[in-house]
């Protein structure tokens, strides 16, 4: 009976550790946990992201402390990425959980701020269903951002989801696509933020490929790494 109740170590990525039950979250149907998210994230930053790219991948749970922190929310700046307000886009996973029950999250959803334009852009594949916690997140950011004016909250057009399952992927989709394209609009000196944001269905990655993307990766960082499985 122990035996069975040990959560395998897959794979410690830097601050990432996977065990077998959140690599579980990547098969078809399941829903994608926290840990998987943070991977990505912590991979596109150490793989993909230039290092001149001032761009934060901030992980759930540090949103989660920004949105439902009692008090002031500078109060948390010592908790927090450094320099917040020097970045020109942050990528924001957004959850539908009570702080108050643990593991009561049921949907995952996207802010994305860019600088550029002072604007959130909202994400969502189940019909806004976690718009109310997206506004307070982006009330909550602002101070952490130092704007001299107040920021625009932008709903975007986002291709829904068909099943209950798959928001945690879509997510990691519209990240991907997002990121590659505010890496394109870089080598442009006029950049029409209003175009380059909104999402081109027939370019996002299916919920299929990511999960199988991103099971590639971890499989090609153990072969990689094969003694310890810490990088």
């Amino acid at each position: 009976m122990a035996a069975a109740l040990v959560d395998n170590l897959i794979l410690h990525y830097h601050d990432v550790v996977i065990r077998q039950s959140d690599l579980n979250t990547l098969a078809p149907g399941e829903w994608l946990n926290d840990t998987m998210l943070e991977f990505h994230m912590e991979f596109l930053e150490r793989t993909f992201v230039p290092k001149d790219a001032h761009y934060l991948f901030l992980r759930p749970g540090i949103v989660q402390l920004i949105t439902f922190a009692e008090g002031d929310v500078m109060n948390l700046v010592p908790a927090l990425p450094k320099d917040m307000d020097g970045y020109e886009a942050i990528f924001i996973p957004v959850n539908d959980g009570d702080p108050a029950q643990a593991n009561s999250g049921t949907h995952w959803s996207l802010l994305v701020y860019v600088r550029a334009v002072n604007s959130f852009y909202y994400y969502d594949t189940l019909r806004f269903n976690n718009l109310r916690n997206a506004e307070i997140t982006c009330k909550r950011m602002q101070p952490l951002l130092r704007l001299d004016k107040s920021s625009q909250f932008i709903p975007a057009t986002t291709p829904q989801q068909d099943n209950g399952s798959d928001c945690g992927v879509s997510v990691i989709a519209i990240i991907d696509y997002i990121l590659h394209q505010l890496l394109k609009s870089r080598e442009k000196s006029v950049v029409q933020y209003n175009k380059i944001m909104i999402l081109d269905k027939k370019s996002l990655s299916t919920p299929k490929q990511v999960r199988d993307n991103v099971n590639g990766m971890i499989k090609r960082l153990q072969l990689r790494f094969p003694s310890n499985k810490v990088i």
